[in-house]
């Protein structure tokens, strides 16, 4: 009876070792044929939404003016250097009393010089103020030491909600600075 029951466990083991070793190579399979797409790090695709441009007649943007009862400033690369690689947006401001807020908009590490973004269109959707930004992989812009492709622009305040939104579709999400 104790040899019957050996025998029973000794299948009952060999069973499930198949079993552990099915679901992994399952598991396996399944990882690498959808590129894992949970660790996707591409930025989700939508329309851009409508809202009140700040472009004028002849279509285009001022380098300052007021959007909403935000007064902005556009700013130059040589005025803004960014040294972030990720790509995303992140707000910075001085540490001064009634300093401006900076909204920084990184286009991440390029692997080819000549990458460059820029704000193309801005402008009020309610109380979200929309930025659309277009990248460009062979601008002729050479970017040297530190410094990656980046856009800025100053606020005098923070509006309500802000979106960030390449022409592509793709959505900036806030990061560190």
């Amino acid at each position: 009876m104790a040899e019957t029951f050996k025998k029973e466990n000794l299948k009952m083991n060999k069973l499930i070792k198949k079993i552990a070793c099915a679901v992994m190579a399952f598991t396996l399979v399944t990882g690498v044929l959808t590129g894992c797409k949970a660790n996707n790090s591409k930025a989700a695709k939508a329309d851009i939404p409508s809202f009140t441009s700040v472009k004028d007649d002849s279509g285009e943007l001022p380098s300052k003016g007021t959007v909403g009862d935000i007064e902005y400033r556009m700013l130059s690369k040589d005025q803004m250097g960014c040294y972030n690689k990720d790509r995303g947006y992140y707000i910075d401001q001085l540490e001064q009393l009634d300093s401006p807020y900076f909204i920084v908009i990184s286009a991440g590490t390029h692997t080819s010089s000549g990458s460059d973004i820029k704000i193309s269109d801005f402008g009020m959707n309610g109380s979200t103020l929309v930025i659309v930004v277009e990248e460009y992989k062979e601008s002729g812009t050479k970017y040297e030491g530190l410094n990656c492709p980046c856009a800025a622009l100053e606020v005098d305040q923070m509006p309500a909600d802000l979106l960030i939104i390449s022409t592509a579709g793709e959505h900036f999400e806030k990061i560190n600075p």
